[in-house]
């Protein structure tokens, strides 16, 4: 049974990923950057040791902007997280299903999230929720890359 739900863990985690990562590539291919696709290995506890697609994020001039890394599918309060990193920072991305985080029985966290995808959570007191797209994607990697 736990294998069961394990392996539905990681498919679910792929299936978002992968569909993610689809619609990056796309959006950053309008922008003139360049994507490089690799894989990186993956262990957690329920689903065990897994391969997943990670991305680099490149300038024309093979400049390197960032990284797009899944960092896993079992997270607290969310199905999955891929970080966005460069030398100045990290950003991280949650899929978050039915409304997403809840404050108590009846409020949610974010009241931004009215639909299942992924969602950057501002880090700071006040931070709202922003459905992932590509104005975001370009926000987050100019964050952590300057």
């Amino acid at each position: 049974m736990i294998e069961e739900e394990g392996e539905q863990t990681k498919q679910f985690f792929l299936d978002k990923t992968n569909q993610l990562f689809d619609d990056c590539k796309s959006w950053l291919f309008e922008e003139n950057l360049l994507v490089e696709q690799r894989e990186i290995e993956l262990a957690e506890e329920l689903t065990g040791d897994y391969m997943v697609p990670s991305l680099v994020v490149k300038t024309a001039a093979q400049e390197e902007l960032a990284e797009i890394n899944p960092i896993g599918a079992c997270i607290i309060e969310a199905k999955g997280r891929i970080d966005v990193e460069g030398l100045f920072g990290i950003e991280h991305i949650g899929y978050f299903v039915n409304g997403g985080p809840l404050l108590s029985a009846d409020r949610q966290l974010y009241e931004e999230i009215d639909e299942d995808g992924w969602y950057w959570v501002e880090n700071t007191r006040t931070g709202g929720a922003s459905p992932m797209n590509k104005e975001l994607l370009l926000k987050l990697i100019r964050s952590v890359s300057h």
